[in-house]
C-alpha cells in the first residue's frame, strides 16, 4: 500500500491507496504540521496494513512565501569571466568571490574568500559548478553559516543567473523544508513505518526526501500539483480542470492528454526559481476566507465558524444557504453576531462562484478548447459543483474521495527526474546532474553518435530515477535535447563536447 499525505494551510489530509483503489482516508485541521498530528493522521489510516511507501506534498515552503515569513538570504557567487555578475544578484545581500570554473569544467583560478556573509542562510553558487561542483563545496567549507544550498544541488542548467536565484531560493526554502521533513520523521518511525518517504514537487512528479532536502523550493507548487493529479486519478478523465477549494486558496489547474499543463519557474516577490510546476490559477479565496459586510476579505484569519473559528467565513456562508458543512448552527451564529444576513451569504458565493468561473474559462483557453469536463476537489466541493455549472460551458464531475485528492495524487504520481548529461571526452569526463550530481570515467578522446548519446543519457535518466525511489524502463524516458561539437587543439579533432537532456515521463498510476 501506498500512503499519501497532503499537508495544505489549514488541513492535513490522507490516504492509503492500493491496486484496488483507494481503501482509507482522513483529515486532520492543522494549520502547522507537526509530529504529533501526522502520528496521529498515519496512525488512524494505517492500522492493519503493510505501508510500501509514503508520499508527501506540503504547502510550508509556499505558504510561507505569499506570508513573508522566510528568511532572508546571503548570495555568494564565483562567477568568473565573461559575465556581468549583477545579472545574478539574487538576494539582498550578493558577495562576488574571485575564482573560476571554465565551460569545461576545469578551475583555471582557485577561490578566494575574503569576506564573512551577512546573513546565517547562504547561497553559494559557482558558473559552471554542475560540471564541476568542487569550488562551490570548497567556498562553503570556510564560511560560517547555519544553513547552505550549493548552485550544482539546483540541478544541471547552465543559466547562471537563473541557477543563483534559485539557489538563494533554496538556501531560504531549507529551514522550513528541514522542520516538516523531520515531523515526517518522526511520526513515520515512532510508528516503526520501514517504508521510504517520497516528495511530490510543483510538477506532479516525486522524487526522494533526501533529494527534494537538497531543492526544496522545487516543492513550490505542490499543492496545486498533488490535488490536480488526484483528480485526474480519481475521476479517470484525460482533458479536464482541475479545480481544488482549499481553506485558504482555490487553485484551477488545466490537464491534457491525462496530465496538467505545467510551465517553467515560479516568481514572487523576490523569490525566483527555475523549477517547472504545474500551471494553476490560485484564487486567494477558500472556505475560511473571511466574510465582512462589504463581501469576501480575500484573506484567512482563523477557520470557519462552523470549524471552531469565531468570525464568519465563505464556508459559514455556504451554510446559512442549507450546505450543511460542520457546525451549521455555529455558522448561524456567527453571521447574525456580525450582523450579516442570508443576503450577504448569497452575495458572497455568488462573488465566489464569479471569479471562479472566470479562473476556469482561463484555464479552458490555455488548454486550447480541450476540457469539457471540471473536476471538483475539496471538502466544499459538493455544495458548489452545481452553482458552478450554471457558470460554465463544462460538465462538472465530483469523484468518491475528492476531499481528499491531494492525497490521493501524492499517492498516484510517478517518480520522474530531468537529467542533463555533459561529456568532455578530451579530459575522460562526464558530469550528470539532476538534483544533485556526478562523475565518471569515460573514454578519452572518444566521439559518439547521436544514438549512442542518446543511449547514455536515457541509461543515466533511468539510474537517476531508480535513485529518487523510481522503478522507470528506458521505454520510460523522453530525450529533450542532444549536443554535440568537436573540440580542435593545436589544428587537431581531440574529442568533442556534448550535452543532452533526457526525464522520465510525468505521469499518473491510474486507479
Amino acid at each position: 500500500m501506498i500512503v499519501g499525505v497532503d499537508a495544505g494551510g489549514t488541513n492535513v489530509d490522507a490516504a492509503v491507496v492500493g491496486e484496488d483503489g483507494v481503501q482509507e482516508t482522513a483529515k486532520l485541521p492543522a494549520e502547522d504540521v507537526s509530529a504529533t498530528v501526522l502520528r496521529d493522521l498515519f496512525r488512524e489510516i494505517s492500522d492493519g496494513y503493510t505501508v510500501d511507501r509514503v508520499v508527501v506534498s506540503t504547502t510550508r515552503v509556499l505558504n510561507r512565501i505569499v506570508q513573508d515569513r522566510l528568511p532572508s538570504c546571503s548570495s555568494v557567487l564565483v562567477p568568473g569571466v565573461g559575465l556581468a555578475v549583477e545579472h545574478a544578484f539574487a538576494a539582498d545581500d550578493n558577495q562576488v568571490v574571485r575564482g573560476c570554473i571554465d565551460h569545461r569544467g576545469r578551475v583555471t583560478e582557485s577561490p578566494v574568500v575574503d569576506a564573512e556573509p551577512r546573513h546565517p542562510v547562504v547561497a553559494v553558487t559557482a558558473k559552471f559548478s554542475p560540471r564541476n561542483p568542487s569550488v562551490e563545496e570548497e567556498v562553503a567549507e570556510e564560511l560560517e553559516a547555519d544553513v547552505v544550498a550549493l548552485g550544482h544541488e539546483a540541478g544541471g542548467r547552465l543559466d547562471f543567473p537563473g541557477r543563483a536565484a534559485t539557489t538563494a531560493a533554496n538556501a531560504r526554502s531549507k529551514p522550513a523544508f528541514q522542520e516538516f521533513r523531520e515531523a515526517v520523521a518522526s511520526a513515520t518511525e515512532d510508528l516503526s513505518f520501514n517504508a521510504p518517504v517520497y516528495v511530490l514537487r510543483g510538477d506532479g512528479s516525486m522524487v526522494g526526501e533526501g533529494k527534494a532536502s537538497d531543492a526544496p523550493a522545487s516543492t513550490t507548487r505542490s499543492g496545486p500539483a498533488s490535488s490536480s493529479v488526484g483528480l485526474l486519478a480519481l475521476s479517470g478523465e484525460r482533458d479536464a480542470v482541475c479545480v481544488d477549494v482549499g481553506g485558504t486558496t482555490t487553485d484551477v489547474t488545466p490537464a491534457v492528454d491525462g496530465y496538467p499543463l505545467t510551465r517553467e519557474g515560479y516568481e514572487h516577490d523576490g523569490f525566483s526559481t527555475f523549477y517547472e510546476g504545474v500551471s494553476s490559477g490560485d484564487l486567494p479565496l477558500g472556505g475560511d476566507t473571511r466574510v465582512t459586510e462589504d463581501g469576501l476579505a480575500r484573506r484567512r484569519e482563523d477557520y470557519a465558524a462552523a470549524f471552531g473559528g469565531e468570525a464568519p467565513a465563505f464556508t459559514d456562508a455556504l451554510n446559512v444557504l442549507g450546505a450543511g458543512v460542520g457546525d451549521t448552527d455555529a455558522s448561524e451564529t456567527a453571521f447574525a453576531d456580525a450582523g450579516l444576513s442570508e443576503a450577504d451569504a448569497e452575495t458572497v458565493v455568488e462573488e465566489y462562484v464569479a471569479e471562479l468561473s472566470d479562473a476556469v474559462e482561463s484555464a479552458v483557453e490555455e488548454a486550447e478548447g480541450s476540457p469539457e469536463v471540471a473536476v471538483f476537489g475539496g471538502a466544499l466541493a459538493g455544495c458548489l459543483s452545481s452553482r458552478l455549472e450554471e457558470e460554465v460551458d463544462l460538465d462538472v464531475v465530483v469523484p468518491e474521495h475528492a476531499d481528499v485528492c491531494g492525497a490521493v495524487g501524492c499517492a498516484a504520481a510517478k517518480v520522474s527526474v530531468r537529467t542533463e548529461v555533459h561529456v568532455d571526452s578530451p579530459r575522460g569526463r562526464m558530469t550528470v546532474s539532476s538534483v544533485g550530481s556526478r562523475s565518471k570515467s569515460v573514454e578519452k578522446g572518444r566521439r559518439y553518435s547521436g544514438e549512442e548519446l542518446h543511449d547514455v543519457v536515457v541509461e543515466e535518466t533511468v539510474e537517476e530515477t531508480k535513485a529518487a525511489g523510481g522503478d522507470a524502463g528506458v521505454e520510460d524516458v523522453e530525450v529533450l535535447d542532444v549536443r554535440r561539437f568537436n573540440v580542435v587543439e593545436d589544428g587537431k579533432v581531440e574529442g568533442e563536447i556534448a550535452d543532452a537532456v533526457a526525464r522520465v515521463k510525468p505521469g499518473i498510476r491510474w486507479l
